[in-house]
């Protein structure tokens, strides 16, 4: 693994989400579908979970069949806001993420479903002064509206194919 492609990768991933998420918030030719799915990643991106929750509807389906390190051969699959707002803040106070820093390379809005594609890049603290852990893995993310709310959010990653290292985090 190269941490120069890990620098750019996540500079790069930051760029395009700020970019997406102001440049389509404002389009008014955008379904309501979209402006929700894009409102609800912009704050997955962040690590904002709490920030997710009033875009969940309160029977949401939250799945990532492709996850690995459960003990279900399925991935992960949640029934529920309770039980998807209880994994998230699990995962944020066991691993402390900073962002999980989409790059969407391609967002369409078919029948109420907002694909995603493109990468994680998600930077986690060390106990190294100034040093961030990177996983950056190609990612897609697909969320079905109704409503103006999410009713079900799938994602599916490259966990095999995932890079990962050490970076220095002024360099991001």
């Amino acid at each position: 693994m190269q941490v120069t492609f890990l620098k750019s990768i996540v500079a790069a991933g930051a760029a395009a989400v700020l970019a997406s998420v102001g440049a389509f918030a404002q389009d008014e030719d955008m379904s309501e579908a979209e402006r929700v799915a894009r409102a609800y990643m912009a704050a997955y991106s962040a690590a904002d979970f709490d920030a997710m929750e009033p875009f969940m509807a309160e029977d949401i389906s939250f799945s990532d069949t492709t996850a690995t390190g459960t003990d279900d051969p399925d991935g992960l699959n949640l029934e529920g806001r309770a039980a998807a707002m209880e994994l998230l803040h699990q995962f944020e106070a066991e691993n402390h993420p900073i962002g999980l820093n989409f790059e969407w390379d391609t967002v369409f809005e078919s029948n109420n479903r907002v694909v995603f594609m493109g990468r994680v890049n998600a930077t986690y603290p060390t106990n190294e002064e100034n040093r961030v852990f990177v996983w950056s893995s190609a990612q897609t993310s697909v969320l079905t509206v109704v409503d103006g709310l999410v009713v079900r959010h799938q994602d599916f990653a490259n966990y095999p194919g995932a890079e990962q290292g050490l970076v220095d985090a002024d360099e991001l």
